[in-house]
């Protein structure tokens, strides 16, 4: 996947429209906004129009009831909904609260186009103005990008608070932690962030990130009280926990971390998050390690990416936008492309929908390409950086 080959671009771009294909068959409309298998259009997006609606009409305790939350969105949407459940922190409410005040599809078109501008433009920004064009065609039909799309996901706006924050380390520090701060509402994506900030000497940024989170704590606390959060420390973890000790249903073919491929791969629970926290440590140790000897601000963003997807044990394959951008870098030539990690990159861009697809008819290749994904852009980033010359940018 050489930069400047403009037809093995264009391959990958027709790729990933054919792979989108089989994808679709669950997205699919079937009358009355519904899909094929009974969800709105968009179907991740309810919970973020509904759970407003539920905290803020009838109280925030029922989004912590599975079953109450459940028949309390049935009755938004005029009909029983297959299960859904409430996993944000109760800091998202007020944000979202917005959206919920739209008709579902109006908000839906925000959410998504939106969110989609915000984060290309921060992924754009980082490109030379004549092939940002190029870059936006690539970026809009990156398969993780596709699936955020079709799927009504969170990835753009996880996306771009990640890269937008990292961006910003050396740039703008306050406005970096800003962004890292309000990242929280994803926090396992946040998982190798911190150690990275402390390896960097960037203190500015901590102090702005942890600022940033308190006040979005505080900001809850005083309008649902400490009760709420109580619910939601005895609810949302325990029950994603056990998601992940359970692991069967639909959600598991999304799955793209180190824990989820060894439950694909028939490992227990406690020996796959035994492998998920030695891999975990290694990541973090290493990115700490590499992180101080890179200045430019895409070269790091690519490294904790790659880091991030390794190290955490909850992460899906829309959550994968943010490595799609890296690899929207490497194909326009904005990081450099390593010609013996072609295979790597190719795989790594097309991964989101193939894992699904595998993981759906219960191939064993699903596990092993995810796992290979997420080790090969590690080493990549770890190498695009240790193979230039030695530098550390004292954060400012």
């Amino acid at each position: 996947m050489r930069s400047d080959n403009s037809r093995d671009r264009l391959l990958l771009l027709v790729a990933s429209l054919a792979l989108m294909l089989p994808v679709l068959r669950f997205y699919w409309p079937a009358g009355g906004g519904l899909d094929v298998v009974g969800y709105p259009l968009g179907r991740d997006f309810i919970n973020v129009w509904s759970g407003p609606q539920v905290a803020f009409g009838d109280k925030v305790s029922a989004l912590f009831d599975l079953r109450g939350y459940h028949e309390a969105i049935g009755r938004l949407f005029g009909t029983l909904l297959p299960f859904h459940n409430w996993g944000y922190p109760l800091f998202t409410l007020p944000a979202f609260w917005p959206l919920a005040q739209l008709p579902y599809f109006w908000a839906l078109a925000i959410w998504t186009v939106g969110l989609f501008a915000i984060f290309a433009g921060i992924v754009l920004a980082e490109v030379e103005p004549a092939r940002r064009l190029q870059a936006l065609l690539l970026l809009a039909l990156t398969p993780a990008c596709l699936i955020n799309t079709i799927g009504g996901q969170n990835g753009f706006l996880s996306a771009a608070l990640f890269l937008g924050g990292v961006l910003n380390i050396d740039r703008r520090p306050i406005l970096s932690g800003v962004l890292i701060g309000l990242l929280t509402f994803k926090p396992h994506l946040g998982i190798v962030l911190p150690f990275a900030l402390v390896a960097l000497g960037a203190w500015r940024v901590i102090a702005s990130a942890a600022i940033t989170a308190l006040a979005l704590f505080a900001a809850a606390t005083a309008i649902f009280g400490v009760d709420a959060w109580r619910d939601y420390v005895a609810v949302v973890g325990p029950y994603q926990t056990e998601l992940l000790r359970q692991f069967e249903g639909f959600y598991t073919t999304m799955m793209v971390s180190v824990l989820a491929s060894a439950r694909q791969l028939g490992l227990s629970y406690s020996v796959a998050l035994g492998i998920q926290v030695i891999v975990s440590l290694c990541a973090i140790v290493v990115t700490c390690w590499t992180v101080r000897r890179v200045a430019d601000p895409c070269a790091r963003a690519f490294l904790l990416v790659a880091a991030t997807l390794l190290a955490t044990p909850y992460a899906f394959n829309y959550d994968m936008t943010a490595l799609g951008a890296a690899l929207v870098w490497v194909m326009i030539g904005r990081l450099p492309h390593r010609a013996e990690a072609g295979p790597a990159y190719i795989l790594a861009w097309l991964a989101p929908p193939v894992t699904m697809m595998l993981a759906l008819y219960g191939s064993s290749l699903a596990p092993l390409i995810t796992l290979f994904v997420l080790s090969s852009m590690f080493a990549v980033a770890v190498l695009d950086v240790v193979s230039r010359e030695p530098r550390r940018l004292a954060a400012a």
